[in-house]
């Protein structure tokens, strides 16, 4: 698979400057491999991903070190951008946690030390994504390591992840995380019913937040990595010269109509 690069910013509004989404490149994989020596050897077990790897540690890890990874809303941006990533398997850089404790036991652990941070007694019903984690090290954990709350960590509820969707056909998954439902799509929502995932776009493009192992990888898995950043300036005087043309069309519609409303009254 080559290492293309494909823009993040929706075609309209490219001139506002451009992120851009391209594969983990060797310099930065390095970088990954010289920092996760400071782990012990449980953590590093979990960390030990190869280029042709990918699992929720690494993600977060690669973020944690100034790699930023990419968020699902991204993947989905870059999929619409012409990205090809059909046949492999990218972890975003967010977690679901659907209860307080998982019924496994290598994920409980984490999920009662992070609804602990989080401040969260009890849940509703709805799934949460869980944003801006970082981890560190915890020999308590089955993985050796935890998750970290920073000021960056965010929390969305998001019930369209709940378990009664799992194995509904969609088209997209929104930027607030809302999924475009539709009998005839062509990608699957798989879910679980508790406890913590980490949350992949699949193989097939599908959404995959049922894996029940937040280490696992195999070769099929790569790591997407955005970069860039809007130009601001560019964007406010993009925004100001469509508020214009907006006016602009809604003035000559209301002036065809109000000519022929004058051409129909007796």
């Amino acid at each position: 698979m080559t290492n293309e690069i494909v823009s993040l910013i929706p075609r309209e509004i490219r001139e506002a400057g451009f992120r851009e989404a391209r594969f983990l490149n060797e310099a930065e994989q390095a970088k990954y491999n010289e920092a996760i020596k400071s782990f012990g050897k449980k953590a590093r077990n979990s960390l030990d991903i190869s280029p042709k790897g990918s699992n929720l540690f690494k993600v977060l890890f690669l973020n944690q070190i100034g790699i930023q990874t990419a968020t699902i809303p991204d993947l989905e941006t870059a999929l619409e951008n012409g990205m090809d990533l059909k046949g492999t398997y990218e972890d975003g850089r967010e977690i679901v946690l659907r209860s307080v404790g998982d019924s496994n036991k290598d994920n409980d652990y984490l999920a009662k030390d992070l609804a602990k941070k989080l401040k969260i007694k009890r849940m509703s019903n709805n799934s949460h994504i869980i944003t801006g984690l970082g981890i560190k090290e915890d020999n308590t954990s089955a993985y050796g390591l935890i998750f970290d709350v920073t000021d960056k960590t965010n929390i969305i509820k998001a019930s369209d992840f709940d378990h009664k969707n799992n194995g509904k056909n969609f088209l997209r998954i929104n930027p607030d995380y809302s999924i475009e439902f539709a009998e005839k799509g062509n990608r699957t929502l798989y879910t679980k019913d508790n406890g913590l995932s980490r949350l992949c776009l699949g193989r097939g493009l599908d959404s995959d937040s049922d894996n029940r192992s937040l280490a696992n990888s195999n070769d099929l898995g790569r790591v997407v990595v955005v970069d860039g950043k809007v130009d601001a300036k560019k964007l406010e005087k993009y925004l100001i010269n469509l508020r214009e043309e907006r006016e602009r069309q809604i003035a000559e519609i209301d002036k065809k109509y109000n000519t022929a409303m004058k051409i129909l009254k007796p």
